[in-house]
């Protein structure tokens, strides 16, 4: 009955969490970047790099290939990327219930429903995005470290939380805190750094092919993301707006929860929070900067709360307040969504009778300033279905170019961009509009 229960908790969070997926998420560069990337690794292509960090130096691409298996499973269906940032958020919360139901499964249900309707979980598991999904894996390293599993799990889900996004190092003290309590530390560190290293596998390798070229660019050209030095103590306040309380509840919250923790409650309430004071001594961070950051305290904080009944009756009246918070949108079809453009490629694919036996350059035009015209995103649509839509430097190879136009009275006519050039000459061949998208084709004109 504690696991029934549990599950349908769990599987009602992943619905809600799903569901604002799909009704919200619209494909931005970010996105039409991940969903290239992974049409990559369909057409058998190895994928060496992660997404672009702002420090200039690119994530590791452990977050495509986490993201595949969805993938793969769906036949290539766009909305699997969805489902499968709501599944990692349901592992994490789920494998939290399987270690704590055999002790309360009223602390149980109250951590994962304050977690699971907090805006900021909601938000982490819903829209698919590496600044997102490394949520769920700092929430299943801490679940790791509180439930004393091997500490090279613990450092491996750690290091695959910042091989994703490298923001996740600011939830890093705790891991060498439990580190100091265990014996054979000597051990037990190059165990701490065999698992923080091993996802960035692929990008080590990439650096020993190309003889450490990531290294030199960085050098050439380093980034700080724009953080500088700046000390005050209102810079904090961009974590509590992402938490969704004020400083008031922020004050009550920790200061009950440090009484009633137990001692490593305490030492882990210290050390999560050490972080602040590098918040507090830099310039205000981007929002998603601390999501790692807040689900690492969110579950320290949460977990001791349930443990006694002043913490359950504030974790309840959480739960209430986000209870009435959340929204549930229309599921909409317009806009730049993954069903609107899916639906365009397959229409334009059976319209057209497109020969697969071909090869296709894909150029698109989404806005007037012509910001996306690689057009990765319909890449991804048209290589689900089994149309070989080429690279870019694949494009001289090309036997056919498709255009795909979202500004409306746009003169294609009179459109030239450097993707394009790369063709080279071309003859018209068609014009289709589909659900207001103009389609272009051009083929090879030899000379």
């Amino acid at each position: 009955m504690k696991l029934f229960l549990s599950l349908i908790v769990l599987l009602g969070l992943f619905s809600l969490w799903t569901y604002k997926g799909i009704a919200q998420t619209g494909i931005h560069v970010d996105l039409a970047r991940d969903l290239n990337y992974l049409s990559d690794i369909w057409v058998h292509k190895i994928v060496w790099l992660g997404p672009m960090t702002s420090v200039n130096f690119p994530a590791s691409p452990i977050y495509y290939y986490l993201l595949f298996p969805g993938l793969a499973l769906s036949g290539g269906n766009g909305l699997s990327l969805i489902f499968s940032q709501a599944f990692f958020a349901f592992l994490a919360l789920g494998l939290f219930a399987y270690f704590q139901i055999k002790k309360s499964l009223i602390s149980t249900l109250l951590v994962i429903l304050t977690i699971g309707l907090s805006p900021w979980w909601i938000t982490s598991s819903s829209l698919p995005w590496n600044g997102h999904m490394y949520v769920s894996w700092v929430f299943l390293a801490m679940i790791s470290l509180w439930f004393k599993n091997p500490i090279f799990i613990s450092a491996l889900l750690f290091g695959i939380s910042i091989a994703i996004d490298p923001a996740a190092i600011l939830a890093l003290p705790i891991l060498f805190y439990e580190w100091w309590t265990q014996e054979k530390r000597i051990k037990n560190l190059s165990l701490i750094f065999s698992g923080l290293l091993l996802p960035w596998t692929p990008i080590l390798i990439f650096e020993i092919i190309t003889k450490g070229f990531l290294t030199r660019h960085w050098l050439q050209y380093p980034s700080a993301a724009g953080i500088i030095f700046s000390p005050k103590l209102t810079n904090i306040l961009p974590l509590l707006n992402t938490i969704g309380i004020s400083q008031a509840q922020a004050i009550v919250i920790l200061v009950i929860s440090f009484l009633i923790a137990p001692k490593r409650g305490r030492y882990w309430m210290i050390f999560v929070c050490l972080p602040l004071i590098f918040l507090a001594l830099v310039s205000p961070l981007r929002d998603y900067y601390l999501l790692g950051l807040v689900s690492a305290l969110a579950f320290t904080i949460v977990t001791i709360l349930s443990s006694k009944t002043i913490g359950r009756i504030i974790l309840i009246i959480l739960i209430l307040g986000y209870a009435q918070t959340i929204s549930i949108p229309p599921i909409s079809y317009g806009g730049r969504s993954i069903q609107r453009l899916d639906n365009v490629a397959q229409t334009f694919i059976l319209k057209s009778k497109l020969d697969k036996t071909k090869k296709y350059a894909v150029v698109s035009v989404i806005d007037s300033q012509n910001s996306t015209p690689q057009a990765d995103d319909y890449r991804f649509f048209l290589r689900m279905k089994g149309v070989n839509a080429l690279s870019i430097d694949e494009y001289p190879k090309a036997d056919i170019l498709l255009l795909f136009i979202e500004v409306p009275n746009f003169k294609w006519q009179d459109f030239e961009d450097w993707h394009m050039q790369r063709f080279g000459s071309r003859k018209f061949l068609s014009n289709q509009n589909i659900d207001n998208i103009e389609v272009i084709t051009y083929e090879r004109e030899w000379q």
